[in-house]
């Protein structure tokens, strides 16, 4: 399995590339049914910077909203602040404050994006990590294409989209499509697509990311865009640089 997730790491950039970098941000452009549904449709009017640190559990989407907010993403704890530090909302223990079909407010909604795009900055690099429990599965195939699977168990420290996902990788390693069931909203299984591979400083990042409503037989419904998603202008930030 090992040798599996050394393969699929390697191809994205490998993890000595990787072990270097502390910080990688990124301009997001998010869209989708989710935020009309939730009353953030406002998070989609333009794109934002987004910083994903690599070691921590930490995210900061700037601006948020409106000029010259901030939102800080940590998973105990989420804020929206002036850019001089000053706190305009915050939230503690956000997972917890999340209900069925309800809106979010402003510091829920930085969870969600936080813990969504820590999650898709830090993958496939985190699964060496020695507390998540990985085991390949049945391969899927697509368009002609058969696609590894790899099921991951995430721990209770990460604080993640769902505890457990599948992963799948193409023939040459990269990854193509996740599939999980979001916890914080409680709603049905999801097909995570994600494309538009490109190469910034050494590692490979996929700059578009469709999320669509998952069927019995893992087929995806792509009349209904969950979640749309397009990354640009990704930066890398090294630990002696900072």
């Amino acid at each position: 399995m090992l040798q599996l997730i050394n393969e699929l790491i390697e191809a994205h950039g490998g993890l000595e590339r990787w072990s270097r970098v502390e910080k990688v941000s990124a301009t997001f452009q998010p869209n989708g049914l989710a935020l009309t549904m939730r009353g953030q449709e406002a998070f989609s009017r333009q794109p934002t910077r987004v910083t994903v640190d690599t070691r921590d559990q930490r995210v900061s989407i700037d601006p948020f909203l409106e000029p010259g907010h901030v939102g800080l993403y940590q998973p105990d704890r989420t804020a929206i602040v002036t850019t001089d530090g000053r706190i305009v909302e915050e939230l503690k223990e956000p997972r917890e404050s999340f209900k069925p079909d309800s809106p979010w407010s402003g510091p829920q909604l930085v969870y969600f994006a936080g813990h969504a795009l820590w999650t898709y900055f830090n993958l496939p690099f985190r699964l060496v990590q020695g507390d998540i429990h990985l085991e390949e599965v049945a391969p899927w195939t697509e368009d002609g294409e058969t696609w590894r699977a790899v099921k991951v168990s995430f721990p209770k420290s990460i604080a993640t989209l769902s505890s457990e996902q599948v992963l799948y990788f193409d023939d040459r390693g990269l990854l193509r499509r996740e599939d999980y069931a979001v916890e914080v909203t409680q709603r049905g299984p999801v097909a995570h697509y994600v494309d538009g591979h490109q190469t910034f400083d050494g590692i490979v990042f996929p700059t578009q990311r469709r999320i669509y409503p998952r069927g019995p037989d893992g087929a995806p419904n792509k009349e209904v865009v969950i979640i749309a998603a397009d990354l640009s202008d990704f930066k890398l930030v090294e630990a002696s640089s900072i």
